[in-house]
């Protein structure tokens, strides 16, 4: 028979032991125990925490997808650059906008939230050493209307017929008819007046001898709201003398010369003939045949206040590129080349 070991010999043989002890007396529930059930908590409220929880989102949405937009990103952008023109008629420095828009980097994305478009144009700053910057505006889904623009909150009209298509280039669909044929026509339509009248003349016969064969140019004279401010002082015709001279001596080879030595005489104010004529002289210009041209040019200017009211002008100086491009001086080479590399 076995014998029984008591408490004693059994700790001397080296067996575990383990000993728990109790929290508190006559709870029945010690550490190990108060551990476990711990552990079963914090288990649970994890598992609780993976089931509810959702994964971090991230909106890609763009002109394909979310919120199954009624138009796509070509037609959003396109009705943005026929508000862009908008701004061309404002009397401010934003009527440079359209022109020095980079309009073939625009980007349009879809907000399904509010069911419109952002459209992100950006554009150099003429003012600000020609810093690119972007302009913004937000476009409705449903009818493709401007909702706003980030410059002082001006919501661009209707525009029928124009579109900005390149970097200082304005597409107009309904142009009057001129000659296409042979060199490709550019028109400089003016107020003599205007501010930036003379640097605009200049840039156009700089453009004629960097373009050559090429282009045809024109110089067309309009009385607008600089001369006529000038009738009372001077009256209707010594006011517009000075247009007609222009536009006459514009027919001639030695324009650049009458150009120069009348930015010599002219005091931004109107000129009488006496020194009109020396002008012209001393820019050795053929006198028979500007003398033909001023006793027809009120007709003649006339007809380019017409063409002017055609393409809906009301700011000058502004130019007209192969019959169905606006621009202005500043810009005038890109819309040149944008014009003979589409008729290439």
């Amino acid at each position: 028979m076995p014998s029984r070991k008591t408490k004693d010999e059994r700790l001397s043989g080296k067996e575990p032991v383990f000993i728990i002890k109790p929290v508190a007396k006559g709870h029945g529930l010690d550490y190990l125990h108060l551990a476990l059930a711990v552990l079963v908590v914090v288990l649970i409220g994890f598992a609780f925490a993976l089931a509810y929880s959702k994964p971090a989102q991230i909106s890609t949405c763009n002109s394909i997808s979310c919120g199954n937009p009624q138009h796509n990103e070509s037609q959003v952008l396109s009705a943005a650059n026929h508000a862009l023109v908008y701004y061309s008629s404002l009397n401010t420095s934003l009527s440079l906008l359209p022109y020095y828009s980079k309009v073939n980097q625009s980007t349009a994305f879809y907000v399904p939230s509010g069911k419109y478009w952002l459209v992100v144009i950006p554009y150099v700053n003429p003012f600000n050493g020609l810093i690119t910057y972007n302009f913004s505006m937000t476009v409705y889904d449903s009818n493709l209307s401007i909702k706003n623009a980030f410059i002082n909150s001006i919501v661009p009209a209707k525009i029928q017929g124009k579109s900005v298509v390149g970097f200082g280039t304005i597409s107009v669909d309904n142009t009057a008819v001129c000659n296409t044929t042979g060199p490709m026509p550019v028109y400089l339509i003016t107020d003599p007046y205007a501010p930036g009248a003379f640097a605009a003349i200049r840039t156009l016969i700089n453009a004629s001898s960097a373009y050559g064969s090429r282009i045809d140019s024109k110089y067309f004279m309009v009385f607008s709201k600089y001369a006529i401010s000038k009738y009372q002082g001077f009256g209707l015709q010594q006011t517009q003398l000075l247009g007609n001279y222009m536009y006459c001596a514009s027919k001639q080879p030695n324009f650049k010369q009458f150009m120069s030595n009348l930015s010599i005489a002219y005091t931004g104010q109107p000129l009488d003939n006496l020194t009109l004529g020396d002008v012209a002289r001393g820019s050795s210009l053929d006198m028979e045949n500007l003398a033909s041209c001023l006793s027809n040019s009120s007709t003649a200017i006339n007809y380019q206040a017409d063409l002017a009211s055609n393409y809906n002008i009301t700011s000058t100086p502004q130019l007209i590129v192969n019959c169905k491009y606006l621009t202005i001086p500043q810009t005038l080479y890109y819309a040149i080349n944008y014009s003979l590399k589409g008729t290439r």
